[in-house]
């Protein structure tokens, strides 16, 4: 799916990439929308799940920084996975069942609830400059969303340092200065 992307990809070329024969993939997945289900799923209860690691204290500067290294940390290690998710949830109206749909967009909804609410504390703090929470929001899944297309791990430009990078980045455009 992600060299072809979800129209174009067809379960004898998934069994092929993953070398197993097509019988043993249907047996566990039924169809390829079975496929984008799961692979969305698994990125998106990953991606929740590092909500539950950022210090429920803390300033707003400080945990909106931990928030964000963990979500650079995460696009970087699972490229593959989340080229796809990020190309395919969009439209997955067009690909999944209407409880998939739901079960995913209330996942989708989770993130955007608690990283506003993590926006709006710190510009209610003073922290964060007066900005349009929701551009904020979706100005940063648009910075992580393309780093799984072009970060490769190099002498050159270490992980830690696309962490540490992208996070101030990012800071950069919601810290007030000064603080």
């Amino acid at each position: 799916m992600r060299e072809h992307g979800y129209d174009s990809a067809t379960m004898d070329r998934i069994a092929d990439e993953v070398g197993l024969n097509k019988g043993t993939l249907y047996h566990y997945y039924p169809s390829k929308s079975t496929i984008l289900y799961e692979l969305l799923s698994d990125q998106l209860d990953a991606t929740l799940d590092l909500i539950g690691q950022v210090p429920a204290e803390g300033t707003a500067t400080d945990r909106l920084r931990e928030f964000l290294r963990l979500q650079v940390e995460h696009v970087s290690t699972k490229q593959d996975e989340l080229v796809v998710f990020f190309q395919e949830i969009p439209w997955i109206g067009r690909h999944l069942p209407a409880d998939q749909v739901a079960s995913l967009r209330e996942r989708v909804d989770r993130y955007e609830k608690f990283t506003r609410k993590l926006l709006n504390s710190g510009i209610r703090s003073g922290e964060f400059r007066k900005l349009n929470v929701t551009m904020a929001l979706h100005t940063t899944v648009g910075v992580l969303a393309y780093v799984p297309n072009w970060f490769r791990a190099t002498d050159r430009r270490s992980r830690t340092a696309l962490v540490d990078e992208l996070t101030e980045f990012v800071l950069s455009a919601v810290v007030r200065a000064g603080t």
